[in-house]
């Protein structure tokens, strides 16, 4: 296995063959511009039940099973048991056996035999792209055994697939300070809840429950469970002494509560029972006190803090949920700030509000963004 430094790992197109509401015909997601670039700020919008959930969750399977070492299923009832397939297309810039190549990198997943991909590429397609090679890597439906891998003829997607497995639950290096290269995905439910947390006495200072390094993650509402909680995130932050916890504090404070100076995450923890507070009107409280819309953007930027990489999908669904106007047209400006502050970041979010796209403005360029969208309703067939 060779040494591989990702420099760029971006989505480019997305095609799904019956899963979902995508039953009929393979329905395809281009997340390019009109200048063939590959977005780093995409919304997908549709009435309810249109997909968007679809096509996020597919996209955080694929990466998912990138970093699998023996995937036993898919994790998707229309792929483990039905005739559904998908292929996600990325491209990606590494170095690999002491040389820079711009490929691009096909994953893909369900009943397929080895030699079907949903989008094929030839040359002329790749030069559009500026990649030099097309590379392949899948995961082939077994009914009644585990997931099968294969792969076509390249060692690069081979070497790479083996790094993300290997790399898996590595330390990160501070909260928002990452270094590491290698691509993950950071997908959000639309459910983003923070509860209570179950007894005051059993809480320990250690690891959290999803701490270190994954190709994927999905970051629901956590469940009343200490180790799975963003105290417990917080908590261990503080504990490392390197910076972290304050760099977590400042990151919460400028996104969710910037605008409100009588309103922050206090810069200290409460030691008895150890948690995260916040002084509100010249009061302290807990994080699962704060309102839904604000739980819902701490959720988000703590866990984008903790556990992005220098490559990262941020795939949210929903962005609008139990957010008022104001909120909402914050929301998608932090998510411009993110990938402004972290240029290897990729946003897709979906909604179905106005006033998200009246704040998105695909049409006005804005610095360090490249915007795109799609309207899946007009689009369904």
């Amino acid at each position: 296995m060779s040494d591989i430094t990702v420099y760029e790992f971006q989505p480019l197109w997305l095609t799904l063959d019956r899963v979902g509401p995508f039953q009929d015909t393979p329905y395809e997601i281009d997340f390019t511009d009109e200048q063939d670039r590959p977005c780093n700020l995409f919304l997908l919008m549709s009435e309810n039940g249109r997909g968007k959930t679809t096509v996020l969750e597919c996209m955080a399977l694929l990466m998912r099973l990138f970093g699998a070492t023996e995937p036993r299923q898919f994790g998707y009832e229309d792929l483990d048991a039905g005739e559904g397939r998908i292929q996600l297309d990325v491209l990606t810039r590494i170095h690999w056996q002491g040389s820079d190549h711009r490929i691009l990198l096909s994953l893909v997943a369900g009943n397929l035999g080895e030699e079907t991909f949903l989008k094929a590429w030839d040359t002329p397609d790749l030069d559009r792209f500026g990649a030099q090679e097309w590379h392949r890597i899948g995961f082939r439906q077994q009914p009644g055994l585990p997931v099968g891998g294969y792969w076509r003829g390249d060692n690069l997607a081979q070497d790479l697939h083996y790094h993300l497995i290997f790399a898996n639950r590595s330390a990160p290096e501070g909260f928002a300070n990452s270094t590491l290269s290698l691509p993950t995905a950071l997908y959000f439910p639309a459910y983003r809840d923070v509860p209570s947390i179950l007894g005051l006495g059993d809480r320990p200072i250690t690891q959290p429950e999803h701490w270190g390094y994954s190709s994927a993650f999905e970051f629901a509402a956590h469940s009343t469970q200490w180790t799975e909680s963003l105290d417990n995130l917080l908590v261990w932050l503080a504990w490392l002494s390197n910076g972290s916890f304050e760099a977590a504090v400042e990151t919460v404070n400028g996104t969710v509560f910037g605008k409100s100076p009588d309103k922050f995450l206090v810069p200290e923890i409460r030691r008895v029972p150890p948690e995260a507070v916040v002084h509100s009107a010249g009061q302290t409280h807990r994080l699962d006190r704060l309102s839904s819309g604000e739980k819902n953007l701490v959720q988000l930027f703590l866990r984008i803090g903790a556990h992005g990489t220098r490559n990262t999908w941020i795939l949210v669904d929903e962005l609008d949920v139990h957010l008022h106007v104001r909120w909402q047209h914050k929301a998608i400006n932090a998510m411009k700030a993110q990938v402004r502050r972290q240029p290897g970041t990729t946003v897709i979010a979906a909604t179905h509000s106005v006033e998200i796209l009246e704040a998105f403005q695909v049409d006005i360029r804005e610095e360090g963004l490249i915007k795109g969208g799609l309207i899946i309703d007009d689009n369904l067939r």
